[in-house]
């Protein structure tokens, strides 16, 4: 079957893109509903209403279940959706219950037999906690299996997904997906993140994805297992995940637990309902707890959908206004542990560069110390790296005073002109109105560069002498001034503070 991704916007690692399978396709950043095959408690039909183009369901669960249905009607009809349909193979059943007595040909053989657009060749999780051992063991089955699966049902109308193993171990994930993608995979996903989510163990989910994505192609699009939560999906977005799945929506809801952008809460303890969605329009907290155990599972699924569904609508919005970066901070304030995470991603800046805009049409946001490694602050630094003395031997750092290139001095000699960024250092006022170097907006809790260094920095390039032309105001008034005082900036202010 044919499958293409095209990735149309990007900024940080995260994308926007069109998957497509056959004559099917869906948007990513994509969010997949798992259902149950057996006992769905909200229809597919309904589903598909919502906007859910692509399900996600256990094709053990059928196998064990329903085989000969399944093997009769196919999958699409068995279960009423003609979306695209993505089936696990059992691997998660693996890690819960032990291994299950089949083999990766007869996982293939049934997923191919029904009919499912696309399928994930026999794994076994690495799980958490494991031994170095355990967990190499788990990279070997499920790789092996994995490519023994592409070259006996390569050929079938099914796209194969190879599962990256390796849990913890950063080197074992790295050459999981080495192997996969060697083997001829063009899709991805990364396992046994559920229990190390389930731990708010997000760094290490942060260390887990960027060893995946370093080993793969940036045209091989991500799956991340089990990432149903509203707080780590724009994580996982900024970290290059495209795909998800998830049944919390169904597993929060029997519990009487109710999703929201800050968190997650429980039905009894509350007494507003602080959502917008059809659901919630409807009724009260009151007229929750007041249904049968059933009928409320259902509408809090619903609910729980919605908030995944927006969270996810809100990252693609993010992407393509060019702020994933100060969304993804923002919504890190929620909880310690997501604060950590991202900090743990601000580690890996370098490797977010390439896949950020090297022109935006929104202000940048230093807010605090660990946004001087945004990726848009070090692109320009290594632009400013390659920087070397131009015209005159004798330079002049502007502060406030309005100065053009080539400016006389008055022994009648020609003066370099820089201009004067409180972190980005001095640049040539050639640079002025490229981005991002007169379109920041700096907090006060932000460190600034000294007037001595900026010096320092300028006669290094080998100034015979460096001036300053006026002492001016503090350097952020300069940054917001020069937008003011030249007129209208090409980027316009940012607009990440707006309600959403």
């Amino acid at each position: 079957m044919e499958f293409a991704f095209e990735v149309k916007e990007s900024d940080l690692l995260g994308r926007i893109g069109t998957l497509r399978v056959g004559s099917k396709t869906i948007e990513t950043p994509y969010m997949f509903p798992v259902i149950h095959p057996v006992g769905q408690i909200v229809p597919t039909t309904e589903l598909l209403s919502m906007g859910f183009g692509g399900l996600m369901t256990n094709s053990y669960i059928i196998y064990s279940r329903r085989k000969q249905d399944a093997l009769r009607e196919g999958i699409h009809k068995l279960l009423e959706f003609d979306g695209i349909f993505v089936t696990d193979s059992g691997g998660y059943q693996v890690l819960e219950y032990g291994d299950l007595d089949i083999g990766y040909r007869d996982v293939a053989a049934f997923q191919s037999g029904i009919a499912s657009d696309i399928a994930v060749t026999l794994d076994r999780p690495t799980g958490y906690p494991q031994k170095r051992s355990v967990a190499r063991d788990t990279v070997d089955y499920s790789v092996r299996n994995a490519l023994a699966t592409l070259e006996e049902f390569g050929g079938s109308q099914t796209v194969w997904v190879g599962p990256v193993q390796g849990g913890l171990y950063s080197d074992l994930v790295s050459k999981s997906a080495r192997s996969l993608v060697a083997g001829g995979f063009e899709f991805l996903a990364l396992g046994s993140p559920v229990q190390v989510m389930e731990n708010y163990m997000f760094a290490d989910l942060v260390r887990m994805v960027m060893a995946a994505k370093r080993a793969i192609p940036y045209s091989v699009p991500l799956h991340l297992f089990g990432a149903g939560h509203p707080l780590t999906m724009p994580l996982a977005v900024a970290l290059g995940c495209d795909t998800f799945d998830s049944a919390s929506y169904v597993i929060f809801a029997r519990t009487g637990r109710y999703m929201s952008r800050s968190g997650i809460m429980t039905l009894k303890s509350m007494k507003y309902l602080p959502c917008s969605c059809p659901v919630c329009n409807e009724t009260s907290v009151s007229g929750l707890l007041e249904l049968d155990h059933q009928e409320r599972t259902r509408k809090l699924s619903m609910h729980n959908l919605y908030v995944l569904k927006e969270e996810l609508e809100s990252c693609k919005e993010a992407i393509a206004e060019g702020r994933l970066w100060d969304f993804v901070e923002e919504r890190s304030m929620a909880h310690p542990r997501l604060r950590e995470a991202f900090l743990e991603m601000v580690k890996f800046s370098e490797e977010l560069v390439p896949g950020t805009p090297a022109l935006k049409e929104r202000g940048l946001f230093v807010r605090s110390a660990g946004d001087l490694m945004r990726p848009e602050i070090l692109a320009a630094q290594k632009r400013l790296s390659r920087v070397s003395r131009r015209d005159s031997p004798v330079a002049v750092i502007s502060g406030d005073a309005v100065i053009e290139p080539g400016a006389k001095r008055s022994g009648g000699g020609v003066e370099d002109v820089y201009l004067n960024h409180p972190v980005l250092g001095p640049y040539p006022i050639e640079l002025e109105y490229h981005y991002p170097f007169s379109q920041t907006e700096i907090g006060n809790m932000v460190p600034l560069l000294s007037h001595s260094e900026s010096v320092r920095r300028v006669r290094k390039l080998g100034y015979r002498a460096v001036n300053a032309a006026t002492d001016g105001p503090s350097p952020k008034k300069k940054v917001r001034n020069t937008r003011s005082r030249r007129g209208a900036s090409p980027s316009p202010r940012s607009s990440s503070t707006r309600s959403r």
